[in-house]
């Protein structure tokens, strides 16, 4: 009797853990391709951006330093901000083709309590820092414009993908 009492409780242990293990798979995958190739067509949209500033900062005259710094700010900014969605880019894809729901779970703790929010605020801090150079030559219209252009493609389209990320993970732990 206790043997058979024993196996019991075995085999429903067994079963409840296949199950709470099948949830956790099918819960896991929170991310796909579809949300890494997003990710990708922001960061081609920022490494564009990139290029343009560059071109034109190498088509300035050398004689006006203050151009010159008004525009290397503006890609640094850029590349900062393509540098930090890199990272997000690698971690989203890392958690997609993770086969270990621990080790998934591991990743996406990561991006939701250290990675996706820090993310967000610092974008800002690189629109706003772009956008600060309009604001200092209000008579260049190129700034004017690449403060709209940090604008759609950070504010508009970056910042809130990763809200929509930080919710997604936020959902699965609750």
């Amino acid at each position: 009797m206790n043997d058979r009492l024993a196996a019991t409780t075995v085999a429903c242990f067994v079963l409840v853990t296949g199950f709470v293990l099948a949830t956790f798979s099918v819960r896991a995958a929170v991310f796909d391709e579809h949300d890494t190739s997003r990710l990708a067509g922001i960061n081609e949209a920022i490494q564009s951006f990139e290029n343009d500033v560059g071109s034109a900062l190498h088509n300035l005259s050398s004689d006006d330093a203050e151009q010159i710094e008004s525009y290397a700010y503006v890609e640094l900014n850029l590349e900062a901000a393509h540098e930090r969605l890199n990272n997000v880019f690698m971690l989203l894809a890392v958690s997609i083709y993770m086969e270990s729901p621990p080790d998934q779970f591991l990743v996406l703790d990561v991006l939701y309590g250290q990675i996706l929010q820090r993310s967000k605020n610092y974008l800002n801090e690189k629109k706003d820092a772009i956008a600060s150079m309009a604001v200092a030559h209000p008579a260049n219209q190129v700034f004017a414009t690449y403060s709209s252009r940090a604008d759609a493609i950070l504010g508009g389209r970056a910042i809130p993908f990763l809200d929509e990320l930080y919710e997604r993970i936020g959902a699965l732990r609750r």
